[in-house]
């Protein structure tokens, strides 16, 4: 078993997460040792209320683990305070990073337990750079109904037959406006005109906003899966289904977290330049989350986070229904952490679905 890093005065070796304020059972036998970043005595991070906090740390795990941070202070003592969001089992050394909240007012230390964890190394807590003014960006589809753009006015920028969104680009397939809510159309496999009157091309989705300037955001949308299918151009595949764009760098370059596939699975992947998939490669970060098969003709809220971590990394992390489903820490897996601020977008493959009430909001 590795040993737990000294992160406190006191810090021991390490120990399987959960032993809190064990008692021994003999006067004779020494407790089970604690490291020194669990409520004990003397143990914990010094904190600053009013400000947030990231906790890192890694892990092996056999089941789901989260962060989970407890407040002291001399009047009240230990009291359990937040549960960070989960991630997945991991036989190999994984990363993990959750940020809290403000610490609130007459916090003096925060203490970390790692429930479901083995075993845990290198916990830090580092304190978050004070927010800047929190913006919401609610891009609009317009009133009318019908073609709001496409893939022909994407590669056709100088048609005067393209029709154009301010807020969208559609470089794959095409987006309809209907009743106030997105459509992608049929789905087919053909190349739309300026009215995407025959073909949609739809089958392979791909849309991203068009101002550029998003970092630690959180993009939430309403969703309404109609069904899926598949053409000759796009056989059936597992991945079927819709996935929310983060830190749109370029088509080779970004995040996708997946909240509706084919194959009932929840994840996060990374896509870096060069490969085989147009023009790159993907990577899935973290766990994948079985279990979240798809919904039809129901509108479900779902969302994703990005955030920049203390010491380069970046954690992202998916929710359904406001219910967090599985998060990852980007260290530098295939490249470098995407870190700066870029488009955010919306992927569906072989689905038709609608989305509404599209909010990003900074973190």
């Amino acid at each position: 078993m590795r040993r737990i890093q000294k992160l406190a005065a006191v810090a021991t070796a390490a120990v399987m997460p959960g032993m809190l304020l064990s008692a021994p059972a003999r006067a004779d036998v020494p407790a089970a040792p604690q490291p020194c970043w669990q409520p004990a005595d003397g143990c914990g991070f010094a904190v600053a209320p009013g400000r947030a906090y990231t906790i890192g740390a890694s892990y092996q795990a056999g089941a789901m683990v989260r962060a989970v941070a407890y407040t002291y202070s001399a009047g009240a003592g230990w009291r359990k305070w937040f549960d960070g969001t989960p991630y997945g089992r991991s036989a190999a050394w994984a990363p993990l990073a959750t940020t809290t909240p403000a610490v609130p007012s007459g916090t003096e230390r925060i203490g970390v337990d790692f429930p479901g964890a083995t075993t845990v190394d290198d916990v830090t807590v580092a304190a978050v750079a004070p927010a800047q003014r929190r913006v919401v960006y609610r891009p609009a589809l317009g009133r009318k109904s019908g073609l709001v753009t496409n893939s022909f006015a994407y590669h056709n920028p100088r048609s005067k037959q393209a029709l154009r969104s301010a807020v969208w680009h559609v470089t794959t397939g095409s987006l309809f406006a209907a009743g106030g809510t997105g459509d992608t159309g049929k789905i087919d496999d053909g190349s739309p005109g300026p009215r995407s009157a025959v073909s949609t091309g739809s089958s392979v989705f791909r849309m991203h906003s068009v101002r550029r300037d998003f970092t630690d955001v959180q993009v939430a949308f309403r969703l309404n899966i109609a069904h899926q299918t598949s053409t000759a151009y796009t056989p059936e595949s597992s991945y079927d289904g819709v996935h929310i764009w983060l830190r749109h760098k370029s088509q080779y370059e970004l995040y996708a977290a997946s909240v509706a596939r084919r194959d009932g699975m929840v994840l996060i992947k990374k896509k870096c330049a060069g490969g085989p998939v147009n023009g790159g490669t993907y990577y899935t970060l973290g766990a994948e989350v079985p279990g979240a098969p798809i919904v039809r003709n129901k509108w479900r809220q779902v969302s994703a986070t990005v955030r920049n971590n203390p010491g380069g990394s970046v954690t992202v992390v998916l929710y359904v229904e406001g219910r967090a489903m599985v998060s990852a820490v980007d260290t530098g897996v295939g490249c470098a952490p995407i870190r700066a601020g870029a488009p955010i977008g919306i992927r569906g493959d072989n689905t038709r679905f609608r989305f509404s009430d599209v909010t990003v909001t900074g973190l």
